[in-house]
């Protein structure tokens, strides 16, 4: 169905008869609109942006061609809007969170981290963002102004059921609605089938054609216009069906009520397709494809006899309604590139850039008409030296051709001096002045995307971006867009599903299914547009998120490393991975708002328990190992005792000497070993000492910041301070 947002009608019933404006009243009011609108766009802005259409395609009717003259056309138009476009696009789409809101009070802060997350998905997943974005700050950047139209549309949604009844309840299933069928269970219970249908809905974003967008002259606010209009132009009868409009009433309208594609802007736009043939005559094969002149019209006006103006929204073909209703804000969020004052339309980048188009073409005409004429010259032959078949023979340019003359020397050359030369500097300099009117390159350097940031860069920063401060001008576009008609799109968005969303709604979030459920938040919330900022380019934002990181290592254990968490390094990594290009950061890192707490910290008791316990086991292994040392000491003295026995009865006298000798050395292999025992024994006792002496600091320490923290954190503070 053609995209115009009208609600279900069936079922629609006319309101009653107010005291304040019949619905004559309110259409002559609105044909009066209209007829201010469409005036004020077809003398004023629709012929400025059909030119900048014609020239952006190289279509330049006020440049008429010379006969036999060069008919090349430059693009000066064309390079102007895509270098700016390709720029200011850049920042708005290189991350998944375009719009964060903030919460305006601590009741809030849920429900605000979870409407960025939402309303970031809706526009990004529900919609396609970076088409909508495209198109919205391309008609911008070319036609003076972009638009685009967010509306809520209701659907629904089917789910099977199935119960088990008995015989009565089977008699009862059977006159409802979601009946679908039964199975005889042969126990004397049913089996019956449902399909139950439940609201459901999504938040619709299109963008509207200039052409299709109707506001009054002297308009200053877009939010606060007495009236704006949109009139699609390709409307049929089966979306009115389908829409639920009365079948007679769908019959009755008729086919293309105006000639809307005739319009300038149209054309300009399909002059190559040479559309709108087959819709002004209509579809007599099918009369459903039949296009309709439906307009969707915002107007404010005392519609209700109160004295004072409301909001209404009518949809109409010609005199015929087919809705009134009150409503709180228009759907529509318009781009200005370069905004006048007290104005909507202000100027394009096209209106600044077909003046240096304009020039240019005529230089490059002249060039290549001059440069032609040069590599071309003309033959000059005089009359009495020429004969019967000199000027045919001249014809003929192909290599080698014969030129009869009566005498030898006849022709001489007539050659066209070459002063284009003097073109190529006055190119250049054109070219310098065009992007000195749009703050955009022709090398396609073009916006600066920290023109978007409201916070001032740190020196290093400002200094590369010193280097660009050329682009200002064209930075303050990217600004511009996104405290105007960006910010005013998110808030309709947030209201819309605060408003109209039925249910709770599961999307699929960092990788994990989130349910989502507006119905609570508030539509106020503040916002802020955070376009996937940068500090410079991908090197600089990698390079300050690094600088981030190092300061935040430099930061711990020193009396500071209270103001880093895992938050915070959290945030500097997300920089960092959004600089290199990375989306998808949950797939390398954790978010700590999303991630298990640490387990607690024990207490200083339980911790001296544990400490004491360690220190127990320590010193019981200590002395098993001392146990176990003597005991082989001992084993040893009493193998060498036994083994100077046997020395002895062998060997006599001698061997008695040899075993006192042996004897005096096994003492003194046991003093040594007996002293190098005790003096292991002594060292192990004093190193037991030392970690207990150490474990009790820390035990005491860590009882004095627990103790701390327990007093920050009881009610009312700390009271010691």
């Amino acid at each position: 169905m053609a995209s115009l947002p009208v609600p279900d009608l069936h079922g629609f019933e006319e309101a009653p008869e107010q005291q304040g404006m019949d619905d004559n009243e309110l259409v002559s009011l609105l044909q009066a609109h209209e007829a201010a609108a469409v005036g004020y766009f077809a003398d004023e802005i629709a012929s400025e942006q059909a030119k900048a259409l014609e020239y952006y395609y190289g279509r330049m009717d006020d440049v008429p061609v010379l006969e036999g003259c060069s008919a090349v056309t430059d693009n000066t138009v064309a390079v102007m809007v895509e270098n700016g476009l390709a720029a200011v696009l850049k920042p708005f789409v290189s991350s998944d969170e375009t719009v964060s809101f903030n919460p305006r009070g601590p009741e809030d802060t849920d429900a605000a981290e979870q409407a960025t997350e939402y309303v970031n998905y809706v526009i990004n997943c529900d919609n396609p963002g970076f088409l909508i974005f495209h198109n919205w700050f391309k008609d911008a950047m070319l036609t003076k102004l972009g638009t685009v139209k967010a509306w809520w549309e209701d659907r629904t949604e089917q789910k099977p059921r199935a119960e088990v009844v008995d015989a009565a309840g089977l008699m009862k299933a059977r006159k409802q609605d979601t009946y679908q069928g039964e199975n005889d269970n042969g126990d004397g219970t049913f089996t019956v089938n449902h399909l139950d249908t439940f609201p459901d809905g999504r938040v619709c974003i299109e963008n509207v054609p200039p052409e299709e967008l109707l506001i009054p002259p002297y308009t200053r606010d877009i939010g606060k216009t007495s009236y704006i209009a949109h009139r699609p132009s390709n409307y049929t009868r089966s979306d009115l069906l389908e829409m639920g409009v009365d079948a007679e009433v769908v019959e009755s309208l008729p086919a293309y009520a105006d000639g809307r594609n005739e319009e300038s802007r149209r054309l300009a736009r399909y002059r190559d397709e040479n559309s709108g043939s087959s819709e002004r005559m209509g579809n007599l094969s099918d009369p459903s494809r039949d296009i309709i002149g439906v307009i969707d019209e915002y107007v404010r006006c005392d519609y209700n006899g109160d004295g004072l103006a409301e909001l209404r929204r009518v949809v109409r073909v010609n005199d015929v309604i087919l809705l009134n209703e009150e409503i709180d804000d228009h759907p529509f969020a318009t781009l200005c590139p370069v905004p006048m004052p007290h104005k909507v339309y202000g100027l394009s980048t096209a209106d600044q850039s077909m003046q240096g188009q304009k020039i240019a073409t005529a230089l490059w005409r002249q060039t290549l008409d001059n440069l032609y004429k040069s590599n071309n010259p003309r033959p000059e032959v005089a009359e009495a030296l020429a004969s019967d078949t000199t000027f045919e023979d001249l014809q003929d340019a192909s290599p080698g051709a014969i030129v009869r003359t009566k005498n030898p020397g006849a022709i001489n050359w007539v050659e066209t001096p070459f002063t284009a030369q003097h073109s190529i500097p006055m190119l250049a300099f054109n070219q310098q002045q065009t992007e000195e009117r749009t703050g955009v390159q022709f090398k396609g350097n073009g916006f600066n995307a920290d023109a978007l940031r409201k916070n001032s860069p740190d020196t290093a920063t400002a200094a590369a971006i010193d280097e660009n401060s050329r682009n200002e001008r064209a930075e303050m576009v990217a600004r511009i867009f996104a405290e105007t008609g960006v910010t005013r799109l998110f808030k309709i968005i947030l209201r819309l599903l605060v408003d109209h969303q039925p249910k709770e709604r599961m999307v699929r979030l960092r990788n994990k299914w989130v349910p989502m459920d507006p119905r609570g938040w508030s539509p106020d919330m503040d916002m802020t547009i955070s376009v996937g900022l940068g500090m410079g380019n991908k090197a600089e934002q990698i390079m300050h998120a690094d600088s981030v990181l190092r300061t935040m290592v430099e930061l711990q254990d020193t009396p500071y490393d209270y103001l880093i968490d895992a938050e915070k390094v959290f945030n500097a990594l997300k920089r960092k991975f959004t600089a290199a290009g990375i989306k998808n950061i949950d797939d390398f890192l954790v978010d700590p708002k999303h991630s298990q707490p640490p387990p607690p910290q024990p207490s200083p008791e339980m911790a001296k328990v544990q400490s004491e316990a360690q220190l127990q086991q320590q010193r019981m292994q200590f002395d098993q190992q001392a146990t176990a040392a003597k005991l082989q000491g001992e084993q040893q003295i009493a193998a060498f005792k036994f083994q100077a026995q046997q020395q002895a009865d062998q060997a006599g006298i001698d061997a008695m000497r040899e075993k006192a000798m042996a004897e005096q050395q096994l003492a003194r292999d046991k003093a040594t070993f007996e002293a190098q025992l005790a003096e292991e024994k002594m060292n192990r006792e004093w190193a037991l000492e030392i970690e207990r002496m150490n474990r009790e600091h820390a035990l005491n320490q860590q009882r004095a910041e627990h103790d701390a923290t327990m007093q920050q954190n009881r009610p009312g503070g700390d009271l010691d301070k």
